[in-house]
């Protein structure tokens, strides 16, 4: 006979009051849950981004470039998947090859859902001239004369350029800039070329070679007056990866900076990532580089170069850059340049941006055992752009050169002195 226990009156009383009020917390515990999560539950989820595969490519509007030229600079292949970012990017590359003023693209269903055919239309830029996209340059440095130096000219140096973006019509590139000071002498040059890009292996072939003379182009001169390379490019992971060979020289009298290590050559090694497009008023965007030559002439001269930039525009009509580059070599030599930039457009036709008003502020510094040089800019200047030509006109408001004298006291290098430099006197 089972055996039974009764609580007091009393006691079944409090238990059930007890029970009651658990109750009673659960179930507002239950409504505030309700409350709070049934909308997140009650969401959709949100849908991954739609992706095609590539059926076919069409391209209308131009005849700039090829079918081909275009499948290599978008790597296209038949195995490429279209996505909204890829689209983007797409664009972005085409307009940055500076021959096309306009570019769209759109999509027609494929043979099934999956796939989708590509459409590209494309508008010619009337400002660049002919199908090789060529253009020039010319620019005029002002400064307020200096007769204490024997210098009465205004004029500090005279720049002209020629560059070219689809040259032979196979998008090859191109590039010369010289810029010469008011004595006639050569302050600046420069000459680039690059090749295509290769669909099947997806490589670009960039060479350069760039001189400056520190005593007119301090800030221009970074750690080495001379600077040759050759680079491939290929992207990965959203990246461009460099790879290549780099030789850097101060060993030439005029184009070196004093006190330095006197050269460094050997394999270069970089990554680059710029989401800016480069065009006569800079898009918002930033860029972000870092490189290293380990250097086979002295290993004690490795180098690693770092680099980042960006650029944003305020209401559109205004564009602001900040930029900065780390040069490190070894553990002894070092170089810093820094730039705060603002450019105002100022006039515009049916062609679109014609000119802008900049104004630059930049600073630099080298050290190098116990050598040390540092020096500042600030440049107000015009820029003008019509077909296939621009112009600059720019005033020196102020600067700091530690170099600026070196040729106006000693035309004639001391050579012995340079000798016992770099430690190979006669």
């Amino acid at each position: 006979m089972p055996v039974t226990f009764q609580l007091p009156p009393k006691r079944q009383l409090m238990l059930m009051k007890s029970n009651k009020i658990i109750f009673c917390s659960v179930s507002a515990l239950a409504i505030i849950l309700a409350v709070c999560v049934g909308p997140i539950m009650a969401q959709p989820a949100e849908e991954p981004p739609k992706t095609y595969r590539l059926e076919s490519l069409e391209i209308t509007g131009s005849s700039r470039l090829s079918h081909e030229q275009i499948r290599e600079q978008l790597r296209i292949s038949d195995n490429t998947t279209l996505s909204d970012e890829w689209l983007a990017d797409a664009r972005t590359k085409l307009l940055g090859l500076a021959v096309y003023k306009y570019v769209f693209f759109s999509l027609r269903k494929g043979s099934n859902p999956s796939y989708a055919k590509l459409i590209i239309t494309a508008y010619d830029d009337d400002e660049v001239l002919s199908d090789w996209a060529t253009g020039s340059e010319f620019g005029l440095s002002l400064v307020k004369p200096a007769p204490d130096l024997g210098d009465d000219s205004p004029v500090r140096s005279y720049r002209f350029g020629l560059v070219a973006r689809n040259i032979l019509k196979r998008s090859h590139r191109g590039a010369l800039i010289a810029e010469l000071g008011n004595d006639g002498n050569l302050v600046f040059g420069s000459m680039a070329y690059g090749l295509p890009r290769f669909v099947s292996e997806a490589i670009q072939f960039d060479a350069a070679l760039g001189l400056t003379d520190p005593s007119q182009k301090y800030l221009e001169t970074e750690a080495f007056g001379i600077k040759s390379q050759t680079i491939w490019t290929r992207q990965r992971w959203g990246l461009d990866v460099n790879y290549g060979l780099a030789w850097y020289s101060n060993r030439h009298d005029r184009y070196r900076l004093d006190h330095w290590p006197s050269l460094v050559s050997g394999p270069k090694l970089g990554l680059v990532r710029e989401t800016r497009l480069l065009s006569f008023l800079p898009k918002p965007g930033y860029k972000a580089a870092a490189s290293i030559v380990p250097s086979l002439v002295n290993r004690e001269h490795a180098t690693f170069e770092a680099e980042m930039l960006r650029t944003e525009q305020l209401r559109d009509i205004l564009a602001v850059t900040a930029a900065g580059k780390l040069i490190q070599i070894g553990s002894g030599a070092t170089t810093i340049r820094g730039e705060f930039k603002i450019e105002l457009p100022i006039t515009t036709s049916s062609h679109g941006l014609r000119s802008v008003l900049y104004f630059s502020r930049r600073l630099g510094r080298d050290q190098y055992r116990s050598f040390k040089h540092s020096g500042s800019e600030t440049i107000a200047g015009y820029r003008y752009h019509s077909t296939g030509f621009i112009g600059d006109i720019n005033f020196k408001l102020a600067s700091e050169n530690p170099f600026a004298k070196r040729w106006k006291k000693n035309p004639t290098p001391d050579l012995e002195a340079r000798s016992a430099e770099v430690g190979d006197a006669p």
